[in-house]
């Protein structure tokens, strides 16, 4: 039985794991940059609405961070195990544990990334629930064979 329903589903979400890897590498990269901080206090300094003292510029940063960090980490976990569903996938080797996977990583990275795989995750769950709920065809020769 083909899977390639489910194999492009998850080339489609593992492709968006790896955008959203790039997207949160480079702001892992400029997170800890001075430049950074600098450009945060001078939009800060120029609104007359906000009391620069109020906003806790060391804690939002460090969120940022933290963020960036913890999408990076969503979006790799992503990226390896869609690579071994589609192994799996390939040849109908073992598509329940393909589909297994491909759910609960979609669940776990929609809300590890803050909700930015939302896309990817979609793409995981749909391949997942379509993995586990197909079942090979059955030719008529066989139907026969085994009714006796």
């Amino acid at each position: 039985m083909k899977r390639t329903v489910e194999i492009v589903f998850t080339v489609i979400g593992t492709v968006l794991y790896g955008l959203l890897a790039f997207l949160a590498g480079l702001l892992v990269n400029v997170s800890g940059d001075p430049s950074l901080r600098a450009e945060f206090e001078s939009v800060l300094y120029s609104d007359p609405n906000l009391n620069p003292e109020e906003v806790p510029i060391d804690e939002v940063l460090s969120f940022i961070d933290l963020g960036s960090w913890l999408v990076l980490i969503s979006a790799i976990a992503g990226i390896v195990l869609g690579i071994v569903s589609i192994v799996f996938l390939k040849g109908n080797k073992k598509p329940k544990a393909a589909g297994i996977i491909l759910i609960v990583t979609g669940v776990i990275t929609a809300f590890s990334s803050i909700g930015m795989a939302l896309f990817a995750s979609i793409a995981f769950v749909v391949a997942g629930i379509i993995a586990l709920v197909r079942k090979p065809k059955h030719s008529v020769a066989e139907t026969t064979t085994e009714s006796l």
